[in-house]
């Protein structure tokens, strides 16, 4: 008889019991997700995240162009991108239940707050005073934090 099948179903054991053992895989409860469920169809929580990506790769290009010094571009792609002016704009594709239709009240006034704030953030940057500029990022910001701190896509 071969101790090769013996010695590898040894070590194979000992290979499984060692992983068991490791804090790596020692399974603990995954933490509840506390915040309120958003439903809405496949179209609009698509559209929304999308959006939500391209509002964090705006702000990184706002805070990269207020280091530059370049606050006229600044204040153009905030008003575009994350300004009043940036709403609405599935309406078509939508037929008019763009994703903010399906917002519970509070979270779709905290997402028009956002956008209130940024198109203010682009005025001030009109200004050319880059702290005040920089100062009036941070509402949109917050709004962004709150927003995703207390509502998820279902």
């Amino acid at each position: 008889m071969r101790p090769w099948p013996l010695l590898a179903a040894l070590l194979l054991g000992a290979a499984v019991q060692a992983a068991q053992d490791s804090p790596a895989t020692t399974v603990e409860a995954v933490p509840e997700d506390g915040r309120q469920a958003v439903a809405m169809p496949a179209l609009q929580r698509a559209l929304l995240r999308e959006e939500m990506i391209q509002h964090t790769a705006t702000v990184q290009q706002l805070v990269d162009l207020l280091g530059k010094g370049e606050l006229t571009r600044a204040a153009e792609i905030a008003e575009r991108d994350l300004g009043l002016s940036s709403m609405g704009k599935h309406a078509a594709a939508t037929r008019g239940m763009g994703p903010g239709r399906f917002f519970p009240q509070l979270m779709r006034s905290v997402g028009i707050g956002m956008h209130e704030a940024a198109s203010h953030f682009a005025d001030v940057a009109r200004e050319g005073d880059a702290e005040a500029a920089l100062k009036a990022l941070s509402p949109v910001l917050g709004a962004c934090v709150s927003c995703h701190s207390a509502y998820r896509l279902e």
